[in-house]
């Protein structure tokens, strides 16, 4: 009855071929390969908008103020020329713009 013991000279495989020490530490990518399974779930990557928040938000206000000027100056001065309405109401529009892009990009660019 002889007892066959595998003899260490003869294996073969991956374990024969490690070169790492037993006791080393393991690598960062290994540690995170055995949490992956228990931690939590990696989140889904969020969609960006095509647009910044604080551009839509200029875009809105600028464009229902625009309106409203042209509204407004085509109510008040009826009887003058149609030229003139748009002069005045272009330039109204343009000074307004140009505040409201001071006040959302210049001003709340700061905070």
């Amino acid at each position: 009855m002889t007892d066959k013991t595998p003899n260490k000279k003869h294996r073969s495989g991956a374990a024969g071929a490690r070169t790492e020490p037993p006791d080393r530490y393991p690598t960062n990518e290994e540690l995170l390969r055995d949490l992956s399974p228990y931690g939590p779930k990696p989140l889904k990557p969020r969609e960006l908008p095509r647009v910044n928040r604080r551009t839509r938000d200029f875009l809105i206000v600028a464009g229902v103020g625009s309106a409203g000027i042209v509204l407004v100056a085509a109510k008040l001065v009826p009887s003058a020329e149609v030229v003139a309405v748009v002069r005045l109401s272009l330039t109204a529009v343009v000074v307004f713009c140009g505040l409201l892009w001071y006040i959302f990009y210049g001003v709340m660019n700061r905070y």
